[in-house]
C-alpha cells in the first residue's frame, strides 16, 4: 500500500495504516487517513474515497477557512466541523513556563495546543469520532489546511495512543516536508488574506524534529505519562484505548 495517496484536487493526503506498534500489532489499512485541505477533489478521487471506504470526515480548521474553502461534500461520508483555533490561551502560560525560550515558534505554538482546554476538546471529539468508526471496511479521515500543524498533531495523538514509537510517529510528521518542498501551493491555495496570520504562518514553516518531540515533553512534564494525558485531557481510560486498538490494529 501507498502512504501518500496522489489523489486528484487532494494536498498532502496519507495512508496511516501499516505503522508497527511495540505491541506487536500493526495499524489496520483502510481505516486512517490524514489530508490538508480537501475542497478540490475531484469526482475520480471521490470514487476513490468511496472505495476505500471513507465515513467520517473531521475538519480540524477555523470556521473561516471552512467557509472560504468548504470541504467537498459527498454523500457517502459525513463532516464534522472541530476547528482547533481559537485557542483560550491557557496552553500559551503552560508551554511558555516550561520552555523559557528553548523552542522556536512551531513547538511552542503545538504545546501551546495540546496543552490549552479548547485544542483538548476539539482532539477528545476526533477521539470520540474515532471510537465510532468501529464498522468494518468504513474509514476516517482528520484534515486542516496544510495537513502539517493541527493535522500532525492529532496523527501523533493517534498514533501515540495506539502504540507506535516516537521515531516512527516523528518520521510521519515529517514526510510532510517532502509534500511541500515548493511553499507556493500553500501561499496560492490555503493562505486565507483576512484569516488568521498565526495560522498562515504555521502553513508556511517547515516541519522539524524538534517541534514535534517538544509536544511529546510537554506532555510528561504536565501529565506524568501519555497514558494520563488520554484520560484526562481526551476522556479516554483504559477500556476506550483497549478498543481503540481494537478497531485500528491488527
Amino acid at each position: 500500500m501507498k502512504r501518500i495517496l496522489n489523489l486528484e484536487g487532494a494536498i498532502n493526503l496519507r495512508e496511516l495504516g501499516g505503522y508497527p506498534t511495540k505491541d506487536g500489532t500493526t495499524i489496520k489499512y483502510n481505516k486512517l487517513l490524514r489530508s490538508g485541505d480537501i475542497s478540490n477533489l475531484t469526482g475520480k478521487s471521490l470514487s476513490y474515497l468511496k472505495n476505500y471506504g471513507l465515513r467520517y470526515v473531521v475538519d480540524f480548521r477555523s470556521n473561516s477557512e471552512q467557509q472560504t474553502w468548504a470541504d467537498k461534500t459527498a454523500d457517502f461520508y459525513q463532516i464534522y466541523s472541530d476547528p482547533v483555533y481559537p485557542l483560550k490561551g491557557n496552553g500559551d502560560k503552560l508551554a511558555g513556563m516550561l520552555n523559557q525560550g528553548n523552542y522556536g515558534y512551531l513547538g511552542m505554538i503545538y504545546q501551546s495546543v495540546v496543552l490549552d482546554t479548547h485544542g483538548q476538546q476539539a482532539y477528545k471529539l476526533l477521539f470520540d469520532l474515532l471510537l465510532k468508526n468501529d464498522q468494518k471496511n468504513h474509514a476516517l479521515l482528520f484534515h486542516c489546511a496544510a495537513g502539517k500543524d493541527r493535522t500532525g498533531i492529532g496523527a501523533l495523538l493517534i498514533l501515540k495512543a495506539l502504540g507506535v514509537d516516537d521515531e516512527t510517529i516523528t518520521k510521519d510528521y515529517l514526510l510532510t516536508n517532502l509534500m511541500y518542498e515548493n511553499t507556493d501551493t500553500i501561499e496560492k491555495t490555503l493562505n486565507d488574506k483576512n484569516g488568521n496570520q498565526d495560522i498562515n504562518r504555521m502553513n508556511m514553516t517547515q516541519g522539524d524534529f524538534e517541534s514535534i518531540t517538544s509536544v511529546f515533553k510537554a506532555i510528561d512534564h504536565y501529565y506524568g505519562s501519555f497514558e494520563n494525558y488520554l484520560k484526562t485531557a481526551l476522556g479516554i481510560d483504559k477500556e476506550k484505548l483497549a478498543q481503540l486498538k481494537k478497531i485500528y490494529t491488527e
